[in-house]
């Protein structure tokens, strides 16, 4: 069938057939997924016209190629307008819970807390809109966990869930471990950028988000009349301790009771939803993944339904 549409590119390549036929393998992506296209006239007039990570029109057959569909393209259009974080929903994969719904329990964890100082840097975040409209809408990683727009609140809301049950059994001090888990990877909204695709800033490249995180928490504590300077040296050391160990990243290990919640959860939650990532496009049958090379292992899923009797 004829497919007319608008895509983002995820990859390109030119390449040589056997017979020394030049033609073009592009990667196209949209909500609903990835699929591949080929060029197969006109790749010197084409190849130029349009890079990785461009929104482009495309004009093309669809077709089966080795049971997997794939598009047959005929004409491929660099589309230059720039599109808001809201239109790049028809483009980029989105959370399966809803944006909204985890929102929602976003500020009820606000509400829950008691100190009205550490509410009030939640109050100074929100209240910026483009400080808010990232945090609720930029994924969580660019490859590893929460890859999709909505990830990173979805996966701050998480951590802050589970680290307020953990200190039912460990102890702690609650607000803090609350306010800890959805500041620890603030620093994100500024590592990453979304152009086409998810990808990193220059200054993410440069800084990383653990420092992106304590420079963007220092503004908002200035933005608060009187914040207690105890508290906010806390906060920052979740923030800078929440990789665990240098050679993941932070410039101090967790010397908190609270620092080392926030650490060993958000390692859980992002191995976990890493893992349930790959399961989804990464079968080699109903029961076992491919091998996954950051965690160096295949997983095995568990049937739906099984129980032990």
């Amino acid at each position: 069938m004829d497919i007319s549409d608008l895509f983002i590119v995820t990859k390109k390549g030119v390449y040589s057939t056997k017979n020394n036929t030049k033609y073009m393998s592009i990667g196209l992506r949209d909500a609903t997924g990835v699929i591949e296209g080929k060029v197969w006239e006109r790749v010197d007039e084409i190849q130029d016209t349009f890079d990785k990570n461009d929104l482009v029109y495309v004009k093309s057959k669809s077709r089966f190629y080795q049971e997997k569909p794939q598009l047959n393209i005929s004409d491929i259009k660099r589309i230059n307008e720039i599109l808001t974080l809201n239109e790049m929903k028809a483009f980029l994969p989105e959370g399966q819970r809803g944006n909204d719904l985890v929102r929602e329990e976003f500020m009820g964890l606000i509400d829950s807390i008691q100190s009205s100082s550490i509410r009030s840097l939640f109050s100074v975040l929100t209240e910026r809109s483009g400080l808010a409209e990232k945090f609720y809408s930029y994924p969580a990683s660019i490859g590893v966990h929460h890859v999709y727009l909505g990830g990173l609140l979805e996966h701050s809301v998480a951590v802050a869930h589970m680290a307020k049950e953990a200190v039912k059994f460990c102890g702690g001090n609650l607000d803090v471990v609350i306010a800890g888990s959805l500041f620890h990877d603030i620093g994100k909204i500024d590592e990453m950028e979304i152009k086409g695709a998810f990808r990193y800033s220059d200054k993410g490249r440069l800084l990383g988000h653990i420092a992106l995180g304590v420079v963007i928490f220092e503004a908002l504590v200035n933005e608060v009349k009187d914040f207690p300077q105890q508290i906010s040296d806390i906060l920052k050391h979740i923030i800078i301790s929440h990789h665990g160990v240098e050679e993941w990243g932070s410039p101090r290990k967790p010397m908190t009771i609270e620092a080392l919640m926030v650490h060993y959860i958000d390692n859980l939650d992002a191995k976990v939803m890493g893992v349930k990532e790959h399961m989804k496009e990464n079968m080699e049958d109903e029961l076992w993944t491919t091998y996954h090379r950051l965690y160096e292992s295949r997983f095995y899923k568990i049937p739906e339904g099984i129980n032990g009797d």
